[in-house]
């Protein structure tokens, strides 16, 4: 039969690699929050200059159906602007429950460390013990003549 600590090890090594998956988990999480952070000041600043754009064509005058087009692609932009915010929502979420399951990953490897420390030092102390024993078992089967 294998050693505690021989099993307690097995379950450090799973541990260890749910934990190096939440690690994978959380940066891809965080990379896409990030990247949707990105897009969202880059359609913001193109928004803000294509409006900026139109006022100055407006100030200068431009035809109807012009006008009428440039404020249908403004309205697509908003569209797009709003579905990219609803995005980065559920994006969120998910980046809060990927920390919470990191944060559980974490917390049940260094339960695992802490098991695998104590079943190690409970062995070097019953392997010290067992020593012990056997050494004052040796020392009374061999005592000189003299005593």
């Amino acid at each position: 039969m294998k050693k505690r600590s021989e099993r307690m090890s097995l379950l450090q090594d799973l541990a260890e690699r749910k934990k190096r998956q939440a690690d994978q988990f959380l940066a891809d999480s965080r990379g896409r929050v990030e990247r949707d952070e990105a897009t969202l000041a880059q359609l913001e600043q193109f928004l803000a200059e294509y409006q900026t754009q139109l006022q100055e064509k407006g100030r200068r005058g431009v035809a109807m159906d012009q006008l009428l087009m440039a404020r249908a692609f403004v309205a697509k932009i908003e569209a797009t602007l709003d579905q990219h915010r609803e995005a980065m929502k559920t994006n969120r979420q998910q980046l809060e429950q990927v920390e919470q399951y990191w944060r559980q990953t974490y917390g049940h490897l260094k339960a695992m460390e802490h098991l695998a420390d104590r079943a190690r030092d409970q062995e070097r102390i019953e392997d010290e013990k067992r020593l012990q024993k056997l050494l004052d078992e040796r020392s009374q089967l061999h005592r000189p003549p003299f005593i």
